[in-house]
């Protein structure tokens, strides 16, 4: 398996079943991934793969997490690209493929950042350039979001 701290998989594979899914599951790690079309990529963060004890600790974390992750996807988004987010799920639709491996590598450091020390033990916790990006000040915010915000009280 690869140090990345995601899985790269076809537009056209299911990845639900994966060898990486079930290494994020046992080590309760962020199951991040990065599903690659011939034109464009999504990159899925799911929270399934983490123990009951981060679930708090996110949704209490919700609109810091939410304006990480959107930084995120500023950074890498194209004019079609949009923004899926709930406290349970991140997905940033139609990036450029060759961006999608960027953003998923920084949103799986984002997740870490917002769970417990010993929650993480996967293969990016430790990752030493772990900083957050922030979008460009002159990046067109012309891009579509969707925020889940059922539940939060």
């Amino acid at each position: 398996m690869s140090d990345a701290p995601f899985d790269l998989v076809d537009a056209k594979d299911t990845f639900t079943d994966s060898d990486w899914f079930h290494s994020c599951r046992e080590t309760q790690t962020p199951y991040v991934v990065v599903r690659s079309g011939e034109r464009s990529a999504d990159v899925l963060w799911d929270y399934i793969t983490l123990p009951p004890c981060c679930d708090a600790r996110l949704r209490r974390n919700f609109i810091a997490l939410e304006r990480d992750a959107r930084a995120i996807f500023e950074q890498f988004a194209q004019p079609e690209s949009y923004l899926r987010i709930k406290p349970t799920m991140i997905c940033f639709d139609h990036l450029r493929v060759d961006q999608a491996k960027s953003a998923a590598a920084a949103l799986y450091r984002l997740i870490a950042h917002y769970l417990p020390e010993t929650a993480i033990t996967g293969p990016a916790a430790t990752n030493a350039d772990s900083q957050m990006p922030h979008p460009p000040t002159d990046w067109p915010k012309t891009h579509s979001l969707w925020v889940e915000e059922a539940g939060l009280a």
